[in-house]
């Protein structure tokens, strides 16, 4: 089930802070709490979330400067949907094609995720430091 813009908010918003509350979280996306629990539970239902888990440490993030080889841009946004540890994606003007910013626990994910990518085109990585300001 392809996740749409709302439910892209939602799952960001959460990943900020996954202790807040529907409402809270309907607040900062413009719906209501019962809303947004619904969207959850549909998303835990297809698959997007596939569980909750307690945060061992913080994730490391990755920006991806993604060159695409051949203009397969919905299949690729479509890879991007389904893969949960991306946090943003942005079609870019300029150095690349698209930024992605890639949220995991290890360099194991981030070697996962770049190997999966090479069937689209070519790539490189930059990896945050650190945050100066969420």
């Amino acid at each position: 089930m392809p996740l749409d813009k709302m439910d892209r908010a939602i799952l960001a918003a959460l990943a900020h802070d996954a202790r807040m509350t529907w409402q809270a979280v309907g607040r900062r996306v413009h719906l209501t709490g019962q809303a947004v629990a619904t969207r959850v539970q549909q998303m835990v239902e297809g698959g997007t979330i596939r569980g909750f888990t307690v945060a061992r440490g913080d994730l490391r993030r990755y920006f991806i400067t993604v060159f695409m080889d051949t203009p397969q841009f919905d299949a690729f946004e479509a890879f991007l949907q389904a893969h949960a540890e991306v946090e943003s994606a942005s079609k870019i003007a300029g150095e690349g094609c698209y930024q992605v910013t890639l949220a995991c626990e290890s360099d194991a994910g981030l070697d996962d995720f770049t190997q999966a990518l090479l069937r689209y085109g070519r790539y490189k990585v930059a990896s945050e430091m650190r945050r100066v300001k969420p």
